[in-house]
């Protein structure tokens, strides 16, 4: 499939599906499109939607600094975004991905998360619905595969994805509720959030880091325009 085919099969998978699964490098689009449309046509259908995440672990500045190094190579040209891929920016944007789902779950009922963070890198990204397992690159190319719903690769890739995130480290999200975010979290709480989360940050981590952070959780720039 070419880009604007993915784009296409990744639209119509969101509009109905009530679960989704993703695994790649920082979530980027998944927190800029995917989780704010699922839970958007989720809350207007008032049913519930099933989400499970694993992406880099932000922690882990060895396999950060990997992935930027990658991301580095393989992108011709920044992103929608500007900005160059730096081991700091894997780790905002995978730090921004664990707040957006927290107040995600804090805003609607009926949404059911869960995160793993992986130590390993890929170069593939899977975005699995009920209707289809959408698996693309982590480069320019745009190209990827599509599987249907109920064909031999989509289960396959499905416990696959599953055993995978088994294997990360878990995020307990279920105690963010101990956390209450505001409409526009403050830099105290999201730092009381990622300490209660057992997600320590950087020393180096100033105040405008943590707004980077906020930035891109609540108000994320789609990456591919």
């Amino acid at each position: 499939m070419a880009g604007s085919e993915v784009a296409h099969a990744l639209e119509e998978a969101r509009r109905t599906t009530d679960r989704w699964t993703f695994k790649g490098g920082t979530g980027t689009y998944m927190r800029a499109v995917t989780l704010p449309e699922c839970v958007a046509n989720a809350r207007r259908e008032r049913r519930t939607l099933l989400v499970r995440l694993e992406i880099l672990d932000p922690a882990d500045a060895e396999v950060c600094e990997r992935y930027a190094r990658f991301r580095a190579t393989v992108s011709s040209k920044p992103d929608a975004t500007g900005e160059e891929w730096t081991t700091e920016r894997v780790r905002k944007e995978s730090y921004a991905t664990v707040l957006a789902a927290c107040w995600h779950l804090q805003q609607y009922s009926m949404l059911d998360i869960d995160i793993g963070l992986s130590s390993a890198m890929t170069r593939f990204r899977w975005d699995l619905s009920d209707r289809y397992v959408v698996m693309t690159q982590e480069d320019d190319r745009g190209a990827a595969l599509v599987f249907d719903s109920g064909k031999f690769y989509y289960d396959c890739w499905t416990t696959e994805l599953q055993m995978s995130r088994e294997q990360a480290r878990r995020v307990p999200i279920e105690l963010a509720a101990d956390v209450p975010l505001s409409e526009e979290p403050t830099v105290e709480e999201v730092r009381r959030l990622f300490l209660v989360l057992g997600l320590q940050l950087p020393d180096g981590f100033t105040e405008s880091d943590m707004k980077a952070i906020i930035q891109k959780a609540l108000h994320p720039m789609n990456p591919y325009g």
